[in-house]
């Protein structure tokens, strides 16, 4: 009897999940003849419609697996494979980021997704390609950016060898680049926009609560060598190498002025969160964001460019979105300090993100989340 039931539910998701013409997996169905069976299954959260991504896999035979530690599920049948994060919007399949315009979540212990995003694209991965009778509109449009000013008020971050502080080239850069996004139709939310200090961990906690599209930190470099200088793109992941890990424990030491934090917040949740960052599609949309941002930049800016590269930021630790870190130059240079001493050029410096932000947003919005 129980069999019957699980079977009776199946068929009447598969009617949900109609298709075109020509097609002998499944037949046409209307949008709204959606049997009774299947509402049961189907959950409206926050407004959405939703179904357990359980029910998905067994309608179209995909194997399930799920990581209880990383909040993680991954699905796979012999055409294509999917993995889901619990709190993204944000799917991976294959070599590719889809967006799903709405969160994966969990509710009464089954994790959820979106029941347009199982119509639109795990139910088509069969042998025959077919196409939806119906389709939802879905949200592709990059609208919110959090732009974080690195360090503020008691950090000073870095200091010049003439003096010049850190915090103050950065706050400066900061809203020159919200200025500049905000005439792009952008909504910007700045983390600091005095002279304040904020929290590490709070600056990626505000990203996360604006629901922000995606958060880019800026500050500037400092090395021991001189002669050092650049402009280069961090993406969170572990160093490459020798000098990426000692800027991000520079970068990291602004945990010294939170009081308490320190010891709590490094250490084993460190690596825990770098591991999961490494292995989400967070990173594959970080690494495009960065990379654009550092061809206006080589475009833009005459100074050596460095690239991009990856480190382990503590403030890009956690973002739910693509997470950057622009180091705009070394302030230990001197001919890099007395540059980014001048308006005009820190007002370049901000051209140079938001235009690298702009291309990102337009091929990201053309490809509809990168799907292609």
């Amino acid at each position: 009897m129980k069999k019957n039931f699980i079977y009776i539910l199946l068929i009447a998701f598969s009617l949900q999940l109609a298709f075109l013409p020509g097609c002998a997996t499944v037949p046409k169905v209307a949008p709204h003849a959606i049997s009774p069976a299947l509402q049961d299954q189907i959950v409206k959260i926050n407004n959405v419609d939703y179904v357990p991504l359980i029910i998905v896999c067994d309608r179209f035979d995909y194997k399930w697996s799920w990581d209880t530690v990383a909040r993680k599920a991954g699905i796979q049948n012999k055409n294509n494979y999917f993995r889901f994060s619990e709190g993204s919007r944000f799917a991976l399949t294959g070599d590719k980021v889809v967006n799903m315009g709405f969160p994966a979540v969990i509710y009464r212990g089954a994790l959820m997704v979106p029941v347009s995003f199982a119509q639109e694209k795990i139910a088509v991965q069969q042998d025959t390609v077919c196409h939806p009778v119906y389709s939802v509109k879905k949200d592709y449009l990059l609208r919110k950016v959090v732009v974080d000013a690195g360090h503020g008020g008691k950090d000073p971050g870095a200091i010049g060898r003439c003096g010049l502080l850190e915090k103050d080239v950065a706050l400066d850069i900061a809203i020159r680049l919200a200025d500049k996004l905000k005439k792009e139709g952008f909504d910007v939310y700045l983390t600091r926009s005095s002279d304040r200090f904020i929290a590490l961990s709070k600056r990626v906690q505000i990203a996360n609560d604006k629901s922000a599209d995606f958060f880019v930190s800026i500050h500037v470099n400092a090395a021991k060598m001189k002669n050092a200088k650049g402009f280069e793109v961090y993406y969170l992941s572990e160093a490459a190498d020798d000098a990426a890990r000692k800027l991000a424990e520079s970068e990291n030491a602004s945990l010294k002025f939170e009081e308490g934090s320190y010891q709590v917040n490094s250490s084993n949740n460190l690596q825990c969160i770098l591991w999961d960052l490494v292995s989400t599609e967070n990173r594959t949309e970080s690494i495009q964001l960065a990379g654009y941002i550092s061809d206006q930049a080589r475009k833009r800016l005459w100074v050596r460019q460095r690239g991009v590269k990856s480190a382990g930021f503590y403030v890009l630790k956690g973002a739910r979105m693509p997470a950057i870190l622009v180091e705009t130059g070394f302030i230990t240079n001197l001919d890099e300090e007395a540059k980014l001493k001048r308006p005009d050029y820190r007002d370049a410096i901000a051209d140079a993100i938001a235009k690298g932000i702009l291309d990102y947003r337009q091929e990201y919005e053309k490809t509809e989340g990168f799907a292609r």
